[in-house]
């Protein structure tokens, strides 16, 4: 059995995989101290490399077999395993145990997914593995530094007497040691590429770039730039995710060298827009402006308009930008949000404090906290530097719950009984049977699944805890608690769900079409989906002569309204473990198609495996009267009860949004004020869709929003690419 620690393999492991090397050297018992270790080991080994173009500096290169990510926590890179047992035969037995070290530390070796396959199978809910996304506070450490934040490290310390809280801040100590090492590489190597440098603006550019690196992050920023570059370190070493309210925290830096006369606006622009390229570079999640302030005030400044008008420059799909919108929001801001989403870019998304506010408040959260939410990920919730709550935990397929109560818990899809025994629907004699039968089996998945999340929150905090997150998220220094360990001031959970226009539409049609002007009966109804419709006239018939949702028909609206207000009620009586309360959602992602696939026939009309609702609004081309209708619609849902986004999708052809923007404007505003949480735009038409699918190569840079993101067209399945084709195209 090899060591390994031994000092030669230790010596040849630095050179190709120093996070592993920095793990194994490191002698203190407990992990926390030897992860920070491995981290600083990493950053401080990694190459300093600075392109031409660079003016923000700061690339990451891949970790060894051992790494940490902030979704999947500590990981097992087994192909390059492999790789390495090739290209170096001599070590194949260190690595064959090295690769076993990590297996038994990751989190999914303290997940047992056997028990839940068939659950798992039957597509009825999605279980996160990973750890999830964050909104990290900036504000302190562009402030006072990681020098600052060790301070803060240090005054807790010597009061601490529980060993395990006392090993967690020496951790966060060596993590602060490896940014700062990060950032002066980057310092050492442009003061190295000077010597060679004959150009004169790239020498004063390499000149400031070594000045900014060997101040920042370790001292806080003097200068907007500053400012910008000790961002772009943090938000690199946390994994490219997501930087929140952007214009929020960067503005005093910009209004203070605006005011000083050391920075003209259209400078400002520029490094913006390098900033958006590098965002797109490395795939960053969602940038998050606008809005109220936390004191009630109106957030809106120069940088907002700068980060929109950046993303209708750039054109690229990152970063997601999500843009906040509140009653006292300018016309000038809607304006300029128009015209960025003319482009057909996807952004920026609108989100609604009115709705959002209440909605947070509802778990606890204080109001000025609710006002400084953000964004994550695709759509999800956080608030800035205060909480883990903004990752999807689970999602719920309700259309999936629908058809096992019409099968006494059967899964026609993979022959398994995975639901409860409900009863046979063809013994019920009233639509209430139906509906109770329904919500048992969304309540019976609804435990399964906060359960599992659990489990996952449980294994990610004890194998993986986040110790870089743990600086920047208040509440982890003060309790020595790290940041999936509910370490944060506010620790909810987010359950998103999906099917919610095909739920309601296909509850409308057993209730009308059986029980109450009893035109068709229960057992023709099954046979007919159990089948996939044989009969086409039928189908027709359930299509077209039950209301549907998305055409401001209260009959099958108030059907919607009542399936959401069960599920989110129901899921706040379940607890996370990392110390909150579950909360829902509808982000679709790529959900449509793939919890579609494993869904048979269903009461609306719709053919077995094909896409759900692509969104929270109406199922695709169902919608018959309108934009107007299609808001009424949606708006008539408690949206105050989504603790995550709402996401609305909507299409319009490029040339509606470019002749009509003060009735689009409009329209938006009307939907927000009866209570709608989000919307999200695809302005392209379906003409256009139609010839990128088939002409791929003509159409490398078409852009459309998908489920809460936007993508290249070109890179969508054709399932997906279809779904998108099929929403509707509305008219003003």
């Amino acid at each position: 059995m090899v060591d390994l620690r031994e000092k030669k393999w230790l010596e040849w492991l630095e050179g190709i995989d120093p996070f592993s090397a920095g793990y194994l050297s490191c002698d203190s018992e407990y992990h926390t101290i030897r992860l920070a270790c491995a981290l600083r080991n990493y950053w401080s080994s990694m190459p300093a490399i600075i392109k031409s173009d660079d003016r923000l500096v700061g690339r990451m290169s891949p970790c060894g077999i051992g790494g940490f990510g902030f979704g999947s926590g500590i990981y097992c890179n087994t192909k390059l395993a492999e790789e390495l047992k090739q290209q170096f035969p001599e070590w194949q037995e260190y690595i064959e145990a090295l690769v076993n070290f990590w297996l038994e530390r990751i989190p999914a070796s303290r997940i047992s997914y056997q028990e839940n396959e068939r659950f798992m199978n039957g597509q009825n809910v999605y279980w996160a593995g990973w750890g999830g996304h964050a909104v990290l506070g900036f504000e302190k450490v562009l402030a006072e530094g990681t020098h600052g934040i060790r301070k803060t490290i240090n005054y807790y310390l010597p009061k601490e007497h529980d060993p395990e809280k006392r090993a967690f801040r020496y951790a966060l100590l060596i993590v602060c040691d490896g940014i700062d090492s990060f950032a002066l590489n980057y310092a050492k190597s442009a003061l190295d590429m000077i010597e060679n440098e004959t150009d004169e603006k790239r020498l004063r550019e390499l000149a400031t770039i070594a000045y900014h690196c060997s101040n920042v992050p370790k001292h806080g920023a003097r200068t907007f730039p500053e400012a910008l570059q000790a961002f772009w370190f943090i938000h690199l070493l946390d994994g490219n995710d997501s930087p929140g309210r952007f214009d929020q925290f960067m503005f005093p830096y910009y209004q203070r060298d605006i005011e000083s006369g050391n920075l003209a606006q259209n400078e400002a622009q520029d490094w913006i827009d390098h900033l958006w390229k590098r965002f797109n570079d490395t795939r960053s999640w969602n940038v998050c402006v606008g809005g109220l302030k936390p004191d009630g005030n109106d957030g809106t400044n120069d940088l907002t308009f700068m980060a929109l008008e950046a993303t209708r420059r750039i054109k690229k799909v990152a970063p997601n930008l999500s843009l906040r919108i509140h009653k006292n929001s300018s016309q000038k801001l809607w304006e300029k949000a128009i015209d960025v989403i003319e482009t057909g870019v996807g952004m920026p998304a609108l989100y609604n404090d009115e709705v959002f506010v209440p909605a947070l408040m509802r778990y606890g959260i204080s109001e000025e906290d609710a006002r400084d939410y953000a964004m994550n990920g695709c759509s999800q919730v956080d608030i800035q530097g205060k909480s883990h709550i903004g990752l999807e935990d689970g999602e719920m397929n309700l259309l999936k719950c629908l058809e096992l109560a019409l099968h006494d818990g059967f899964d026609p899809n993979n022959k398994h009984q995975v639901g409860l025994h409900t009863g046979d629907p063809k013994g019920f004699n009233s639509f209430d049977q139906i509906w109770q039968a329904y919500i048992a089996q969304v309540e019976y998945f609804s435990k399964r699944l906060t359960e599992a999340s659990n489990i996952v929150q449980k294994a990610h905090a004890e194998t993986s805890p986040n110790l870089f997150r743990s600086l920047f998220i208040e509440g982890c220094i003060e309790k020595g608690l790290n940041f999936k360990a509910g370490g944060p001031k506010y620790n909810h959970g987010q359950i998103l769900t999906q099917g919610i226009a095909n739920t309601a539409d296909s509850l409308a049609v057993i209730k009308k079409l059986v029980f109450e002007e009893k035109r068709i009966s229960i057992d023709e109804l099954l046979d007919a989906i159990d089948n996939d419709f044989p009969d086409e006239s039928l189908r027709q018939q359930l299509i077209h002569e039950v209301p549907k949702f998305g055409n401001d028909d209260d009959y099958v609206d108030n059907i919607a309204a009542q399936v959401i207000d069960h599920f989110y009620r129901h899921l706040n009586t379940y607890k996370t473990w990392r110390g909150g309360i579950y909360g829902g959602g509808s982000i679709v992602f790529t959900r449509a198609v793939s919890f579609g696939g494993k869904v048979g026939a269903t009461p609306d009309g719709r053919k077995a495996y094909t896409p759900l609702a692509d969104s929270v609004g109406p199922t695709q081309g169902r919608d018959l009267n309108g934009p107007t209708a299609v808001f009424n619609s949606v708006a008539k849902i408690p949206q105050i009860l989504a603790q995550s986004a709402y996401v609305l999708n909507i299409k319009f052809t490029p040339a509606i949004v470019r002749n009509d923007k003060d009735k689009v404007i409009s329209l938006f505003k009307t939907y927000f004020s009866k209570g709608g949480q989000q919307i999200q735009v695809n302005v392209v038409d379906k003409e256009t869709l139609v010839r990128a699918k088939e002409y791929p190569e003509q159409y490398e840079g078409l852009i459309v929003r998908v489920g809460g993101f936007s993508g290249y067209f070109r890179h969508l399945s054709p399932a997906h690419q279809d779904d998108v084709i099929a929403r509707t195209e509305h008219l003003l």
